[in-house]
């Protein structure tokens, strides 16, 4: 009984219209698109690679004030009375904090905007992707990287479209 249950079952599922892979599956059109090419030729990569350099550069400053000011004290220190030493250390920390403080806000803006306008160019080059894909008639769109043969190219036709916004 279990058996034949089984087999209707089956004949049912192939009979379905979404069952008939083979000649359905000749009809689809995949594209493929390079992402990294993609991301390689936007300018816009090139304004969040030069905002990411300045908040390195940001955070070197920061710590090389901290070191300079470290060896002030230190040379300072052999040569002071404590009571002076200590003032002077005293107002290096406050001077090194207000610092710290200015700095990091700067660097937290630089790196909301480089957020900001990593998200921009994903959505740019999504709605390219997709524009492109309704204007090709492609039913789907798949990273290069993940595919091994097959598929219409459309990096070249995206990267186009991207340097024209």
């Amino acid at each position: 009984m279990k058996k034949v249950l089984l087999s209707l079952m089956a004949a049912a599922l192939l009979a379905a219209p979404g069952f008939a892979a083979p000649a359905q599956a000749a009809d689809i059109k995949i594209g493929i698109v390079d992402t990294q090419s993609i991301l390689g030729e936007s300018s816009l990569l090139e304004v969040l690679r030069k905002a990411e350099q300045e908040v390195a550069a940001a955070e070197k400053k920061l710590v090389d004030a901290r070191n300079q000011k470290i060896k002030e004290l230190e040379q300072a220190q052999k040569t002071m009375k404590v009571d002076d030493f200590i003032k002077l250390r005293q107002r290096y920390e406050r001077e090194i904090v207000e610092q710290v403080k200015a700095e990091e806000t700067k660097i937290e803006q630089k790196r909301q905007e480089i957020q900001k306008r990593k998200v921009e160019l994903e959505n740019k080059v999504e709605s390219v992707v997709q524009a492109i894909a309704k204007k090709k008639g492609l039913d789907l769109v798949i990273n290069k990287q993940l595919v091994l043969f097959g598929g219409i190219d459309i990096t070249s036709e995206v990267i186009a479209e991207i340097k024209k916004k």
